[in-house]
């Protein structure tokens, strides 16, 4: 491993215990994280409410980090939510009744889940190709499909994960945002699978909507969530009025005297609702100022390594292969496999139990997914656990 690498691996205790390769499942926390989150208790601790105000303003510092990180325009364009859930519940209750909306079957059930609940008949799913892509050509032709025969019921939405938690599928945003662009639509992007991982922009891909959550490649914390809405959406209040409302989406928070009449916030905070994450807000922070030493390109640099190696191994070892991995641009920091004949779970479970490798079973498959504190060597430690399970 180069030395520009392992020096991030000792923020990483983990890696003395276990060979951890399930980072789209969770990620470990790396000690930078730690110790802020623990700075937050502290003050908890020994001050209690007084450190209100601090904690209030390192929620907008963060909301401001966050917006620079994804390529937002500006702070009033970022939510806070405690999960991708809860920021995908909020976009389908505003989005659904304005027209049909196209997902797919590769989605993690958050994505879909709360579309189908709002209007499971306003849905549509498109089955990915035998490889394991959607090819934008393929939505273009329901698209078009819908424009010839169903002029009263257009669709207005288009849905997906910017990397498929299911097989690691990379969707080519930048062709789909200028597809969407062009035809009016609206573009929602679950982004839980690539934050952190690989480069994102939502400017560059024309992102209407954006979810994601903290745990998994951002090496943040359980509990914080963000929602990223285009500010030109935030102009009319009834175009997306909130569903559900508290005193926090109200313009003048501080002013807990008017509980009678709504003053709704004109930026995205008029979707936050309770008390604020503050300890999971700041471990967020800490963790986005982590990645940016680092450099997103450099962290995707070296994902696009170690899954190289990886697929090499696998070759060797003629073990097939069920990430679309023939084309670069479908790749993502998720590779899965097909164990033989061997069952996924079982094989996951005798990994972990025989030499303290850490994957995840998926569909008919294994999913591996090295961050960059991980090294070839950890590659290494689980081609030979696996040689010796299924042999």
């Amino acid at each position: 491993m180069p030395k520009k690498w392992d020096k991030f691996r000792h923020d990483f205790p983990i890696t003395k215990s276990f060979t951890y390769l399930a980072n789209a499942a969770i990620t470990p926390i790396p000690l930078p994280v730690y110790d802020e989150i623990s700075k937050f208790y502290q003050g908890a601790i020994n001050h209690g409410g007084s450190k209100w105000n601090e904690w209030v303003n390192a929620m907008e510092k963060t909301r401001q980090l966050y917006s620079k990180f994804i390529g937002a325009d500006s702070k009033d364009e970022i939510a806070f939510t405690h999960s991708t859930s809860e920021g995908m519940n909020i976009i389908a209750h505003m989005l659904s009744s304005k027209g049909l909306v196209i997902s797919n079957e590769l989605e993690f059930p958050s994505t879909n889940l709360p579309w189908v609940n709002k209007d499971g008949r306003n849905i549509r799913f498109l089955k990915p190709r035998d490889d394991g892509t959607i090819p934008i050509k393929d939505i273009t032709c329901i698209l078009d499909k819908f424009d010839d025969y169903n002029k009263r019921n257009q669709i207005k939405t288009i849905l997906t994960s910017h990397v498929q938690f299911s097989n690691g599928l990379r969707q080519d945003l930048k062709e789909l945002g200028r597809l969407t662009k062009q035809r009016g639509l609206h573009l929602v992007v679950n982004a839980t699978q690539s934050l952190g991982a690989l480069c994102f922009d939502v400017k560059k891909y024309n992102i209407d909507f954006m979810v994601s959550n903290g745990h998994k490649w951002m090496l943040s914390s359980f509990g914080i969530g963000t929602m990223f809405i285009k500010e030109k959406y935030l102009r009319d209040k009834d175009y997306l009025k909130p569903t559900f409302f508290s005193h926090s989406g109200q313009k003048e928070k501080e002013n807990f005297e008017n509980n009678t009449v709504l003053n709704m916030s004109r930026s995205a905070t008029r979707f936050e609702l309770g008390t604020p994450n503050f300890q999971n807000i700041i471990a967020l922070n800490s963790a986005i100022n982590y990645i940016l030493k680092i450099g997103m390109r450099e962290i995707e640099k070296r994902i696009f390594s170690l899954t190289d190696y990886l697929i090499d191994n696998l070759i060797k070892m003629n073990i097939q292969i069920l990430s679309p991995v023939k084309y670069k641009k479908y790749r993502s920091g998720i590779i899965l496999f097909k164990p033989m004949k061997e069952n996924p779970s079982k094989v996951v479970k005798l990994l972990e139990k025989n030499d303290k490798i850490i994957v995840s079973a998926r569909g008919k498959g294994i999913r591996v997914s090295p961050h960059f504190y991980n090294n070839e060597e950890d590659i290494d430690k689980l081609m030979l656990g696996l040689k010796n399970v299924l042999q």
